[in-house]
């Protein structure tokens, strides 16, 4: 059985916000959304993948303080969470703890992240406002010892690129197993993704940009560090840059097999692919003929 331990994909819904009197604001809603379903469902239906989720504030008081503990997992994934969640404790917030005459003192989780990957673990970031360096620059995961073992570097400032539009993708590598197997034509519209620059030991298999003259940035990256591997999607498995993503017909088979990939259950070894590999994606028929197809929150030798 592989175990993830994925943290983020949901989030709560207040309003409508009803103002009554000047000295009288009602909230008339609360609704809780977890974006992650579709996500953990796929993953979880061949029943040899069991997937733990916590939503941010869960990672923020319950995520795993402990190498042992983060150990009980084969991959960890990190979708929509900033780094400051992983960084902050209730501890720092409690009006016992700042009277009380013991020293606070508490783990470096994204520290703790890096020696899980180095020391045989999978993890895999997906992009959105608050993911790689995010919206405003609030992911801060820039300069972090997770990014250190990711395949890819972050901007220090705001790295979205929102494409309404749809962006375009191109296929690099089709003989990895993330990626083997799987239908790439048509791809589906993406909205938007982060922007990063891909480390020289880093496999990119896909690539996206906002427009035909806009630099190619990588879609999807993959990376041994240590015992491990890790993989980047820059783009989101949820709304809103990824609604179109989640009714792909190969989205459920792409993120079953980049799970296993991370948990070493998938290509141990892999050739270089033949330089046809990276052949564009064709597009969907609302594209026209266009050879990269227009979408839208390397391969890696084994040690």
């Amino acid at each position: 059985m592989t175990r993830v331990l994925y943290a983020g994909g949901a989030g709560a819904m207040f309003g409508p916000l009803f103002a009554l009197s000047p000295f009288a604001l009602e909230v008339k809603g609360l609704q809780f959304h977890n974006w992650a379903r579709a996500f953990i469902e796929g993953l979880e239906r061949g029943g040899d993948i069991q997937v733990t989720q916590q939503p941010s504030w869960e990672v923020y008081s319950s995520f795993p303080r402990e190498l042992a503990e983060l150990k009980k997992y084969d991959v960890i994934v990190i979708e929509e969470v900033e780094a400051d969640i992983f960084y902050f404790y209730p501890e720092f917030y409690t009006p016992d703890a700042w009277t009380s005459p013991q020293t606070i003192v508490l783990p470096n989780r994204p520290e703790l992240i890096r020696q899980f990957v180095k020391g045989g673990g999978g993890l895999l970031m997906v992009g959105g406002w608050l993911s790689f360096q995010g919206r405003f620059g609030h992911g801060v995961w820039h300069g972090t010892p997770v990014e250190e073992a990711l395949p890819v570097l972050f901007q220090a400032t705001d790295d979205r690129v929102e494409t309404p539009h749809g962006a375009l993708v191109t296929i690099k590598d089709r003989v990895h197993p993330v990626m083997q197997g799987i239908a790439w034509q048509p791809f589906p519209p993406l909205l938007g993704y982060n922007r990063a620059a891909p480390r020289p030991d880093a496999r990119v298999l896909a690539t996206v940009r906002s427009s035909r003259t806009a630099p190619q940035d990588p879609l999807i990256a993959v990376r041994d560090y240590g015992r491990g591997r890790t993989m980047v999607f820059s783009s989101d498995t949820t709304p809103h840059w990824g609604v179109n993503f989640m009714k792909w017909p190969g989205y459920h088979q792409f993120w079953r097999q980049a799970v296993l990939w991370l948990a070493g259950q998938l290509g141990k070894s892999v050739a270089p692919p033949p330089a046809s590999a990276g052949r564009r994606a064709r597009p969907a028929a609302r594209q026209g003929k266009r050879s990269s197809v227009r979408s839208g929150k390397r391969q890696v030798k084994r040690r």
